[in-house]
């Protein structure tokens, strides 16, 4: 056997080899078809997130976030308005607004640019004893700090601090809640991680750094990183170890068969699965793994079939059958 087959060979079996440790892997991750444990998609900051909110009256906004596979992130929730705050601030009449503050992602930047959120209309529940005032908050899309096309090793930083407040003529005023939740509803890909300073949610070897950023955050304020599970990674990992099974077949064979359309379905329906179909033709890193692993498929097929008609060629002007 030549020293080439035995790499190939060599190659094959530790392809083999990690394919079915990480799917033994992923096995004992899966936990009632969730990646890891039932809560590791899940983070909360602030006021403890509390059931009865809304039967006890008190001023309490709540801030629900969520993302998809694709990192795309988006906002919600709702906010509990007392008879004493809904009385003294007249908001039957005075529109209430939310504003949200980005903390500083930077210490070559400043956040500048707010995050406005409107409210949907307060009701009051006025045969309730608090006749406290309840209202959602309308969903949207939320900026975040990260780049989606690292994928899949993206990460996200979201930070921010929410003020309600109202316009009194040309005047803001803004109303002090002090129950203030921040809840991290994450995809079954992501785990969040709170920070609980600008030095930890910065997370960058700067000399500008000063005692005052190892202050802790206010309990208004709220920061978290937003990872991608270790198991998800071994997933994509496996998913593009397999493209790599038509591969080794192109070497294999003496002639190409269908591995070059195999290895573009496969292609097709991994990104799909991960990612999604291209749109606008915005590009990830991971686009060129999958471009690099078309044009060697497509290249080593090549090369084989001009040998085979190169040997078959010789064959016919010899008069032998190849």
């Amino acid at each position: 056997m030549s020293f080439g087959k035995k790499i190939l060979g060599l190659t094959a079996s530790l392809l083999m080899l990690t394919l079915w440790a990480g799917y033994f892997y992923v096995f004992q991750e899966n936990r009632g078809g969730q990646l890891g444990g039932a809560y590791d998609s899940t983070a909360w900051c602030g006021t403890p997130p509390s059931a009865d909110a809304l039967s006890l009256g008190k001023d309490q906004l709540t801030l629900r976030v969520t993302n998809n596979l694709r990192g795309e992130f988006m906002l919600g929730g709702s906010v509990i308005v007392s008879e004493r705050t809904f009385n003294r601030y007249d908001l039957g009449r005075n529109e209430l607004r939310l504003r949200l503050e980005p903390l500083q992602w930077s210490y070559g930047a400043t956040p500048i640019f707010l995050e406005q959120v409107r409210i949907k209309p307060l009701s009051r529940n006025l045969a309730a004893d608090n006749k406290s005032a309840y209202a959602e908050l309308e969903p949207r899309p939320i900026n975040v700090q990260g780049r989606a096309t690292e994928f899949p090793f993206d990460t996200y930083r979201y930070g921010y601090k929410p003020v309600l407040y109202y316009l009194k003529g040309t005047e803001r005023i803004d109303l002090r809640f002090r129950h203030i939740t921040t809840l991290m509803e994450m995809s079954n890909t992501f785990t969040p991680i709170q920070k609980y300073n600008r030095a930890e949610y910065i997370n960058e070897k700067n000399p500008m750094v000063r005692e005052e950023d190892y202050k802790p955050y206010a309990t208004t304020e709220c920061a978290f990183s937003v990872e991608r599970k270790g198991s998800f990674k071994v997933i994509v990992l496996l998913l593009l170890l397999v493209i790599c099974l038509p591969l080794m077949h192109v070497f294999y064979r003496d002639e190409p068969g269908i591995d070059f359309l195999a290895t573009l379905v496969g292609i097709g329906a991994v990104r799909v699965l991960l990612i999604g179909p291209l749109q606008d033709f915005q590009l990830y890193n991971i686009d060129f793994l999958f471009g690099a692993a078309i044009l060697l498929v497509g290249t080593v097929s090549l090369i084989k079939a001009m040998r085979a008609n190169s040997r078959r060629a010789l064959a016919a002007q010899s008069g032998s059958t190849w």
